[in-house]
């Protein structure tokens, strides 16, 4: 009798796991990983024999095994009964280069791929601390890194002389601000890295001292527990130091309109899975200005291809919470507003900007949002053709420390704006290919 209920046993989990994956749903998504799952890859003979067909068939059976989430979720939970836990807790977390995502990528409509990650800063690597269950990067930035970013805002401030005022608002670390005396010299470091951006510039460039601003109100919580941004009163501040260096008056936040949203888990518990900060889920509190407005998204390249979009997502939640503001990343982004002014500004951002953009509508009836990572539009003749008055650096401090995006915030003044398609690859037809070494081409492939 046991022999042959370990041999139902045996024969159900041989046959019951692969019959799982047909009959149970598959999601597209992973709401807590924010990201796209693997879907079947198509089989054909070049990708079969190059073994990419097999590498993607992997990643498709990694992302649906049976009770995947659940299993992740158990791993995390008995990993965390380890050792002694004290009330008041304070840890180490290093987080390792992320994995390249085998996944396809989308294209747009013009045929080009878009590598959206799903933020440019989350493939951050190195030292963060957890401290009752809110996530802080071990980190101020580089006040010698300082001058290649300010040196690409002059360079636009330059260019742009007499046309366009050139703006630099740069967000510090959310380290800046642990609440934690023994912590306290990563505010100073934060301080002289954005302090260095300032004493930086030149030919006219105008520096927003965004860290000030925020300093003033370090007692409130600016930034998220579990995700890399911060929260809409920290964006808020940067929003006073800016209207404070351009000359405007700030709209009072109280006269705004105030919503909020729950059971946020963001992308810096993605990177720690610590039960800690899965047990500390943030609150988002957001502020609507009382103006009127209407925006459409652009794709990578050029202007004819659009699509409907808004300035708040009031539907996002959960892992998405955060692109509540401007529905999340695009290329390019134009939001026009009942504010006539006859005023336009150009914003180039990263995800941090996104949550800033949304307070400039009160002050500019016409506002170009241009995500630095993905636009391929030159943005100097965008800024010439629409008469625009004034361009905004606005980003996190991760976008600012690295020369890999600081040029593709050069490249957008330089960049033709138009889309190559990628050359073709020809190969010899199925049927002639030969396996005699001595016969084999040496070059099969042809450009145009």
């Amino acid at each position: 009798m046991t022999n042959k209920l370990n041999t139902i046993l045996f024969f159900s989990l041989l046959f019951g796991i692969p019959l799982l994956y047909f009959v149970m749903p598959k999601q597209k998504i992973s709401i807590g990983e924010k990201r796209k799952l693997a879907v079947v890859p198509e089989l054909n003979y070049e990708s079969y024999i190059k073994g990419a067909w097999a590498d993607s068939m992997d990643s498709y059976v990694d992302d649906h095994f049976p009770f995947r989430t659940s299993m992740i979720d158990m791993a995390v939970e008995f990993q965390s009964w380890k050792g002694i836990h004290l009330k008041e807790q304070e840890k180490v977390f290093v987080s390792q280069k992320p994995k390249v995502n085998k996944i396809k990528n989308e294209k747009d409509s013009t045929g080009s791929e878009i590598n959206f990650l799903d933020e440019f800063e989350q493939a951050y690597s190195g030292s963060m601390l957890i401290i009752n269950g809110s996530v802080y990067p071990m980190g101020g930035g580089s006040p010698a890194m300082s001058r290649h970013f300010s040196k690409m805002v002059s360079e636009y401030a330059e260019q742009l002389k007499g046309e366009c005022r050139v703006f630099s608002a740069v967000a510090p670390l959310s380290s800046a601000f642990i609440p934690v005396e023994k912590y306290k010299q990563y505010n100073a470091q934060n301080k002289k890295t954005l302090k260095a951006i300032g004493s930086s510039l030149s030919n006219g460039a105008i520096f927003c001292d965004v860290f000030e601003e925020m300093n003033k109100h370090a007692c409130e919580k600016m930034y998220f527990s579990t995700d890399h941004h911060w929260k809409p009163i920290g964006a808020y501040y940067a929003y006073v130091a800016f209207c404070n260096a351009a000359g405007f008056e700030a709209i009072p936040i109280n006269k705004m309109e105030k919503r909020t949203k729950y059971n946020f888990l963001g992308s810096l518990y993605q990177h720690t899975l610590d039960p800690s900060v899965k047990n500390n889920p943030d609150t988002m509190e957001y502020y609507i200005p009382k103006v009127t407005t209407t925006a459409v998204r652009y794709t990578a390249y050029g202007y004819d291809k659009q699509s409907k979009s808004q300035v708040f997502a009031h539907g996002s939640s959960g892992g998405n919470t955060y692109s509540t503001f401007i529905s999340g990343d695009a290329p390019m982004m134009r939001i026009n507003t009942n504010v006539k002014n006859g005023k336009k500004a150009i914003v180039i951002k990263n995800s941090y900007g996104n949550a800033f953009i949304v307070y400039l509508i009160s002050h500019y009836e016409e506002i170009w949002v241009v995500d630095f990572r993905y636009s391929k539009q030159n943005i100097i003749e965008t800024i010439r053709k629409n008469k625009i008055n004034d361009m905004i650096f606005a980003l996190g401090m991760y976008g600012a420390m690295s020369k890999g995006t600081i040029n593709m915030m050069r490249n957008l003044g330089k960049q033709s704006g138009i889309y190559v398609p990628p050359k073709p690859v020809i190969t010899e037809p199925q049927d002639s290919i030969t396996t005699d070494p001595a016969v084999l081409p040496t070059d099969t492939t042809t450009t145009n």
